[in-house]
């Protein structure tokens, strides 16, 4: 074998997976088809469970450290303060994070990818999976890298952790069933002051959507993820001058904006993949399952999918356990995304339900 496991993608999903096996002894290449890690990022809540995670990594204090803490999410509507959910109390008996933690995928990969090189390992960028074969002990793996070269690798086993547009997932011809919503969300990186309860994490409902502002480390420094008011939806080219006034129209006009380091739109599907697992591939994270952001659980769930196959295949690949232990990731893990797909779809119909 050239390597025990070949991890296709190297976001947090893959970085966690890779370094579960590393630190337990398995050799691992990690690739993605992408020149470097994630600038940009969409998802940045790290919840409790994911957070205990990282303590067995060794990075938690990393993750707090660039992170920020929010205790508590204050719920607004037609302009006024309504209530607040104390994030913090009903998880303090049972974890030592009862909150979220409002950390960028981006940051959470640098962690990661920090983490990585402490195993002597390092992500192979610009490189492609564009063809696999499976036998009864290995698959044979067909690499392009940027430069047209064209290689192929034997590993023991694959992991699928390269997005909802999977080449392990579409190369298995695994169906990816569900449908994208009507909405355009939009996300924004921006330097404003307003009403805003500080260093908390600040939700505005309105008749039709939302806005979430997510405090980020930096002062004044905020997140803004909501969905495009639909006169916005089928133009092309939307900024964030755009939607102003719908922020302003609904969490406050004394909203002031000093700067937008980034905006992107782009629209959610709800999707499963109908098996996590073909022979000797596995699927994790978006490669397996996506869904609404409402709850903070997509990042999360994709990096507690590679745990829980981590030790696994470690256990597998270093002949301390029969190959039969493998299949108890599919019947774990279906379960959860599935459960997770119905929560956040009927949590994001209740938000943006035009019924009172």
């Amino acid at each position: 074998m050239d390597t025990d496991v070949l991890i296709a993608g190297a976001g947090p999903t893959g970085l966690m997976l890779a370094n579960q096996l590393a630190r337990r002894g398995v050799r691992v290449l990690i690739i993605d088809r992408h020149a470097g890690p994630a600038r940009e990022t969409r998802a940045l809540g790290v919840q409790a469970r994911t957070l205990e995670i990282y303590q067995k990594l060794g990075i938690v204090d990393r993750a707090l450290a660039l992170g920020k803490r929010g205790d508590g999410a204050n719920l607004w509507a037609q302009g006024k303060r309504k209530g607040r959910v104390p994030l913090g109390d009903a998880g303090r008996s049972v974890t030592p994070y009862p909150y979220i933690l409002v950390l960028g995928q981006d940051d959470n990969e640098r962690i990661m990818g920090e983490r990585l090189r402490d195993w002597n390992l390092s992500v192979t960028w610009n490189t492609e999976l564009v063809a696999l074969e499976q036998h009864s002990d290995h698959v044979v793996a067909t690499l392009n890298s940027a430069d047209g070269t064209t290689r192929k690798i034997t590993a023991a086993w694959i992991g699928g952790c390269d997005g909802a547009r999977s080449a392990v997932r579409e190369l298995n011809k695994i169906p990816f069933v569900g449908a994208p919503y009507e909405h355009v969300f939009f996300v924004a990186d921006v330097e404003m002051t307003g009403t805003m309860v500080p260093d908390e994490v600040n939700v505005y409902l309105w008749k039709s959507g939302f806005h979430l502002f997510f405090p980020m480390r930096g002062e004044n420094h905020w997140r803004i993820v909501g969905i495009l008011p639909p006169e916005l939806r089928n133009k092309d080219n939307v900024d964030f001058d755009a939607v102003i006034p719908s922020v302003r129209g609904e969490a406050g006009s004394d909203l002031s904006f000093k700067s937008c380091s980034w905006f992107s739109t782009y629209r959610i599907h709800h999707r499963a993949a109908e098996r996590f697992r073909e022979g000797r591939c596995f699927l994790m994270g978006d490669a397996a399952h996506v869904h609404s952001p409402v709850g903070a659980q997509g990042m999360n769930t994709g990096l507690q999918d590679a745990y829980n196959l981590a030790w696994k295949l470690a256990l597998v690949v270093r002949g301390k356990a029969d190959a039969a232990l493998l299949d108890s990731y599919e019947a774990e893990r279906i379960p959860v995304a599935q459960h997770l797909l119905e929560t956040t779809d009927r949590g994001f119909k209740f938000i943006v339900s035009d019924n009172a």
